[in-house]
This record gives C-alpha cells, structure tokens and sequence, in this order.
C-alpha cells in the first residue's frame, strides 16, 4: 500500500504547500503590486482560485475518468506550476488576476489524488480506499499547519511575489514524484453506460451526502477568516498565541489521525459523533466570553473534525468505484469548494453585521443540518442505494 499511497501523499503535500501558504499573504503580495488597491480587492483574489477549481472540478473529473486519473493528477501539478511561476513574474495586478485564475481552473490535486488512489485501493480490502482519503486529509492539513510559519518567516527576507516563483519548483518536483507512479486503468467506452440505470437509482444517496459535505465544509471554512481577530477580542494579546489556537484543531488532527482506527465501522457512527462534537465546541465558542475555554473548545472541535471527515471519506469510500472515480472526487470537491468560497464570504458579512462570535454561532447552525441531513442519509434501508465499485 505504501509504495503507492507514499509517493501520493508527497506529491500533494507539495502541492497543498504550494497552493494553501500563500493565500494568507495575499494582503502582502496586492500592497506590492497595486498600492492603491481597494481593501475588498484582497478578499476576492483570495476566492477567486478556489471559485475556478468549483467551477472546473466536475469537467477535469469526467475527463480524468475518460483519459485516465495519473494523467490528470499530473495536469493538476502543472496547473499549479504555471499558475505560480506566472504570479511570480507578474508586471502588474491584472497579469496576477490572470495566473490565479490558471492556478484555480488547472489545479484540483486533491480530487486527481483521491481519483487516483481510489483505482488503486477501490477494489482491495473494505477500508482500503477509506483509510488512504484519511491520509490525504493529513497532507492537507499538515500544509496548512507548516506553510505559514514556514513561508511567513520567508516574506521576512524579501518580496512576497517573489516567493510565488520559487514555491512553483514544489508542484514540479510533485510532478517529478507522480511520473514513477504506475498508470491507472483508463474506462472502455460505454461501461459506464451500461450502469446508468444503477447510478441514477443512487443519485439521492449521493445528492445527500453532497450535502452533508457541503455544510461541514462550510461550518469548517466560516470560522477560519476571524479567528485571530476573534481570540483577540477575548483577551489573548500574543499574535503566536493566536495562531498556534487557529491551528489547534489541525494539530488534534494530525496527532490523533494515526492512532485512530476506523476502517472496520460504518460511516453513520463517526460521522454523527463528530458532527455532535463540532456543533458542541462552535457553540461555545460563539457563547464563550473569556479566553481560558479556548483550548478545550478547540481541541473538541479537532475531534470532531477527525471523526467527521473519518465518516465521510467511509461513505465515501464504499461508494466511489473506479470507474467513475474522476467524476465522484471532482464533485465532491467543487462542492467543497463552492462551500469554502460561500463560507469565507458568510464570515465576512456576519462579522460586519452582527460581531466576531457570530461565525461561530453559524458554523454550529450548518453543522446541525449536517446531523439532520446525515441521519436521514443513512437511516435505516429496505434495499442498499449505494453503488458497488463494480457497478460504477
């Protein structure tokens, strides 16, 4: 399993280093472009390459299915590679625009990465497939833990644009490392066909389980933005402080992840615990008034968090085939995406309408409906809706 689930999950760490640093300096990088700029602006460069992958995530996955999963993993990296060589020689703002625009529409290495394990780890043990998108999941975070200290303490030594340049050679190298990996097996025209009939019978399934991902993506994503801002509001004065609480949770994540073993349970059981967890910590946190609860709260939302994306990577796993893999992991995450992108729009609207705890309060509103929607997802079946590996 390593000798392919090990070279992935360089790669992608490579990539999510790439494309999840640099965003928090985008502040940075527009005062050296354009000066004058609108403070709006930063915001919406900010969306604006995550709202390209949502809107290209679905035709990249039906052609990976069509041309094959390494292929498009491979295109995904030099997306990247492209997108932030571009940014770095950039002239002027709109230039810029033009390489995050390529860096959003190109990239999506996460859904090539899930599509690719899954032809690899589809048809294998029960678990298999689950437990590599666990693992996934811990070289996302693990970028977002490490790539802003690490690129934060970069910035001091120069221009930020300039770092955009040197951050390309990472998805090359990504690049580099998924050329050795073995070429997955590409669709025979009209399998999928043939299994429409199955598909379309398990579309509500998969229509419910989108939207359990969509409000847990969107609960996670609207209590990022104000973090700081918000522990500061509460007392805490020390900036590192601050960040070291906003990264607590990814922290429990990456601590607990390889301790935990839950490749043998059902995906209901840990999806719901950890729902109930996190709706638990953002409500106190929205309730919170004094700093010394922050700790707890946020090592209880990192639980929760552990246990959710556990539970969702298991429904998942069990129905994602290979055959279709491209097509399932895209829609899943352009619809991670479309949540990112409205979450980080709600936090902003709430903060200047109602005050630094209302995000909170929202992120527990859309985690509830998560509970709702997941406990009518799997609840209890005169026949399975869910589709083999072999019937996808």
């Amino acid at each position: 399993m390593m000798r392919i689930l090990g070279p992935v999950l360089a790669a992608h760490y490579l990539a999510a280093f790439t494309a999840l640093g640099m965003p928090v300096f985008m502040p940075r990088v527009l005062a050296e472009l354009a000066p004058g700029a609108p403070a709006w602006l930063t915001g919406v460069l900010y969306v604006l390459p995550t709202i390209c992958t949502a809107l290209t995530a679905p035709t990249w996955g039906r052609l990976a299915d069509r041309y094959g999963r390494r292929l498009s993993l491979l295109r995904a990296q030099l997306g990247l590679v492209l997108g932030f060589a571009l940014a770095g020689f950039a002239p002027n703002l709109g230039w810029f625009v033009v390489a995050l625009l390529i860096q959003g529409s190109c990239g999506g290495s996460l859904a090539a990465a899930n599509a690719y394990l899954a032809t690899q780890f589809g048809n294998q043990a029960p678990g298999a497939l689950s437990r590599a998108l666990d693992w996934t999941q811990f070289s996302a975070r693990l970028a977002m833990v490490t790539a802003p200290a690490l690129l934060g303490a970069a910035i001091g030594w120069g221009s930020a644009q300039e770092l955009y340049r040197y951050l390309a050679m990472m998805p090359l190298l990504a690049f580099l490392v998924t050329l050795g990996l073995p070429k997955d097996r590409i669709n025979q025209p009209g399998h999928c066909a043939a299994r429409s009939i199955s598909w379309s019978q398990a579309w509500q399934d998969w229509a419910g389980l989108l939207g359990v991902q969509f409000l847990f993506c969107f609960a996670m994503v609207v209590t990022f933005p104000y973090f700081v801002p918000y522990s500061q509001h509460l007392g805490i004065a020390n900036d590192s402080v601050a960040g070291l609480l906003y990264s607590l949770p990814h922290l429990v994540y990456l601590v607990a992840l390889p301790w935990w073993r839950g490749s043998t349970l059902g995906p209901q059981r840990p999806l719901l615990i950890g729902l109930i967890m996190f709706t638990i910590a953002c409500l106190a946190q929205a309730w919170m008034r004094a700093p010394w609860g922050l700790v707890l709260s946020r090592c209880i939302y990192g639980a929760g968090m552990l246990l959710a994306i556990g539970g969702i990577n298991r429904a998942l796993g069990a129905r994602a085939g290979s055959h279709r893999a491209g097509h399932v992991f895209g829609l899943f995450d352009a619809c991670g995406k479309w949540a990112g992108a409205g979450g980080g729009l709600a936090a902003g609207l709430l903060v200047s309408r109602i005050n630094l705890s209302a995000p909170f309060l929202a992120a527990a509103l859309a985690s509830g409906a998560a509970i709702a929607m997941a406990a009518y997802v799997f609840r209890p079946q005169k026949r399975q809706l869910h589709v083999h590996a072999s019937d996808t």
